[in-house]
């Protein structure tokens, strides 16, 4: 294949969105979809590239210009990490290194939290599209062998995966954003326009060069729209129908080329320039964009505040790119074995200086404070269940068996106390049930007459509330206390506990309790909430409301014990150490 500067081009666009989607520029809604335009562009190389028969080459190719500068990035951060941040956050960083030693990047993301979450510290979060493209690229030789017996294999291999990908986008968004077989449809569609609209990747049909322009006017366009990677709408989701556009303007470039005004100005120069260090580009930048605007116990911070963070960070990632390109991308390496050998001792050297690190520069109140960002449990009904049982409404979390349970409903503040409700309940010889959906009642996934249907199903006669301040609205509440009477129904309510503007474990470790809440102060805000329970509690014999402000709270609200074990690991969210607090309100309400 001729050199293509169309293609140089796609990888210079592509990059610089999700650069500047990373560094939340205003206007720029969704850069990520840059990945997108990436993964079409390599199906089509890898169509180009794979000659049936050469599998060894084809795959030392790949691991010659990919691995490289892939682990130099891994072990740098990593080492960055063990200088510039806490060991609450250091650990995340180890646990993503290893994974990313396996090229598996991409499930190790999967089951922490959605891609568009910043809730962890995520330096190397980009590496989940490496994982995905890696692990395309071993199963190439296998579609190519399918392909060459028959043409159909593709197009039903490139339908499936995309309508499969639809389908799962409305039941687990992350699911098709992080799986790889959920985004081969992307990859195929650059095998199609290989195999069919060009002569080895040459541009067969010139005349038709206004369709790349089209394609490039519309990519460019699309990526200013608003799509939200998180929704379970099929149609709003992603991947979905704004990611199919993306890969169909993609290729229409990649298939007609453009017209030789597009190419040879001086703008399309300095772009085709971007393109050959895009690799590098996107590498680096993540990295230095999160170790540079790193806070402790805040998560993954992408927003730098000043002209002067900005200018500093585009310099570093420029100066970054430069470097990583000329002396490890670029740069010649006959045999790769050792290559990922060395980088494989010098990731586990440094994981294991990392896991040491805690316990030799910190005392053990420190260390208790940094393990109450992990004291926590995960998963809500685990990872499979909106897979393997799209239909669930709910899922036990207690082994045992008992002959009769009960039924924990409530957003994430529900989720938080899920272990500690299980073990009083299983004390008292309950099943618990816990619904699958994170905003049930707060919106259409569970109504009221959904959840008491549920209740019936399971044959529950005790449902237990628990939500966060101003999520469960009152007269849903109402509405719920006065219909469960008809089928014999008690409703507990679990009042919500103090939540803060700041980090907890920050606080904690700061010896700061300055926004730490009053116990007046919880009593004020949650004032009419409270009057309206106790309203209700009243009024209502199957209805029963249990305080939780005098667990944490009699003058000062507390924060941690006096080992300095926080009770939250975020800023409102109790970890398994303050959800066994409430074990004595648990135990009343059953």
């Amino acid at each position: 294949m001729k050199q293509r500067i169309d293609i140089q081009l796609l990888r210079a666009l592509a990059v610089i969105f999700v650069v500047l989607f990373h560094l939340e520029i205003s206007g720029i809604e969704s850069g990520f979809l840059g990945v997108d335009v990436f993964f079409v562009v390599s199906g089509f190389l890898m169509a180009i590239l794979y000659k049936s028969g050469e599998t060894k080459k084809f795959f030392e190719r790949r691991a010659k210009r990919l691995i490289p500068a892939y682990f130099a990035t891994v072990i740098l951060t990593l080492v960055a990490s063990i200088f510039l941040v806490l060991a609450s956050e250091l650990g995340q960083v180890v646990d993503q290194s290893i994974y990313s030693l396996f090229f598996a990047s991409n499930f190790g993301f999967w089951m922490q939290n959605s891609y568009f979450s910043k809730a962890d510290f995520n330096p190397l979060l980009h590496l989940w599209s490496l994982g995905v493209e890696i692990q395309f690229y071993l199963i190439v030789p296998l579609l190519v062998w399918f392909f060459n017996k028959s043409r159909l294999f593709l197009f039903l291999a490139l339908i499936s995966s995309f309508l499969l990908c639809i389908y799962i986008v409305g039941i687990s968004t992350k699911t098709s954003f992080f799986m790889m077989p959920l985004r081969m449809w992307e990859f195929l569609i650059g095998f199609v326009v290989a195999y069919y609209l060009t002569n080895n990747g040459n541009v067969k049909f010139k005349n038709l060069s206004w369709l790349g322009v089209v394609g490039l006017v519309t990519l460019c366009a699309i990526l200013f729209i608003e799509v939200d990677g998180s929704t379970l709408d099929r149609l709003q989701g992603h991947p979905s129908f704004y990611a199919l556009a993306v890969c169909i303007a993609t290729s229409l470039v990649l298939g007609f080329g453009l017209p030789k005004v597009f190419q040879s100005n001086a703008v399309s120069k300095v772009l085709a320039k971007i393109g050959d260090y895009s690799y590098s580009i996107y590498l680096v930048h993540f990295p230095i964009i999160v170790l540079y605007l790193y806070e402790p116990f805040s998560g993954t911070n992408l927003h730098p505040e000043t002209v002067l963070d900005k200018l500093v960070l585009f310099l570093m990632i420029v100066a970054a790119s430069v470097l990583m390109h000329k002396l490890i991308e670029t740069r010649r390496f006959n045999k790769i074995l050792p290559v990922y050998a060395l980088s494989l001792v010098s990731v586990f050297v440094l994981a294991g200086s990392a896991r040491i690190t805690p316990n030799l520069m910190y005392d053990t109140k420190a260390n208790n404070v940094f393990n109450g960002l992990s004291d926590r449990s995960y998963y809500r009904c685990g990872k499979l269940i909106r897979i393997t049982d799209p239909s669930a409404i709910s899922c036990k979390i207690n082994d045992e068996e008992f002959e009769n349970s009960v039924l924990l409903v409530g957003n994430s503040h529900a989720d938080s106390i899920k272990i500690a409700f299980s073990e009083t309940a299983s004390k008292k010889n309950l099943n618990t049930y816990f619904l699958v959906s994170n905003t049930p009642l707060m919106d259409s996934s569970v109504t009221v007459g959904a959840l008491l249907a549920e209740a019936k199903r399971l044959n529950i006669n005790k449902i237990v509330l628990h939500y966060s301040p101003n999520s469960l609205k009152a007269e849903i509440l109402k509405d719920l206390i006065a219909k469960s009477k008809n089928q014999s129904t008690n409703i507990e309510l679990i009042m919500p506990v103090p939540v803060y503007e700041s980090s907890v474990p920050k606080m904690v470790y700061a010896n700061d309790s300055s926004e730490a809440y009053k116990r007046d102060k919880y009593l004020t805000d949650n004032s009419e909430f409270i009057q309206t329970v106790n309203m209700y509690d009243r009024d209502n014999e199957n209805f029963k409301a249990h305080n939780t402000v005098q667990i944490f709270c009699n003058t000062d609200c507390k924060l941690s014990d006096s080992e300095s074990k926080p009770y939250y690991f975020d800023s409102n969210h109790l970890n398994l150490t303050g959800a066994n607090l409430l074990k004595p309100i648990i135990s009343k309400s059953l």
